[in-house]
């Protein structure tokens, strides 16, 4: 795990992120394997988990997704729970999911914008990787 990945994720920000990940996987109604593994890959790195613990998390953010609020709620819920720097990790994430089967559609684009306003996440402090 690198300096930067070492960030103190509760378990409710990892659920958060997780959940938005999953979310904007499933926004173009095709919720590719590429897409799941790229979030399991995020979570084995900004969490420190082996395979099968990233693919459990995953499977419960799938599950909370259906159940979660509105995207921009639970981005402003992001926003109260997170410093600004966990915060970039998970727009970085989110556009890194959404360049995993390598096409950016508009849903996933637009979802990816809405999450960081409603994070109170400036343009300026996102970089795709």
């Amino acid at each position: 795990m690198s300096q930067a990945d070492k960030i103190c994720w509760t378990e409710d920000a990892q659920r958060a992120m997780g959940v938005l990940l999953v979310r904007l996987a499933r926004a173009d109604a095709d919720y590719a394997q590429t897409e799941i593994a790229r979030i399991d890959r995020l979570f084995a790195r900004h969490y420190d988990l082996n395979p099968i613990k990233a693919a459990k998390l995953r499977a419960v953010c799938e599950g909370q997704e259906r159940q979660a609020g509105a995207t921009e709620d639970l981005a402003k819920a992001v926003q109260d729970m997170m410093p600004l720097e966990q915060r970039v990790k998970i727009i970085t994430a989110l556009w890194q999911v959404s360049l995993a089967d390598g096409v950016l559609r508009d849903e996933e684009a637009d979802l990816v914008s809405r999450v960081a306003d409603a994070a109170g996440v400036p343009r300026s402090n996102i970089a795709v990787e």
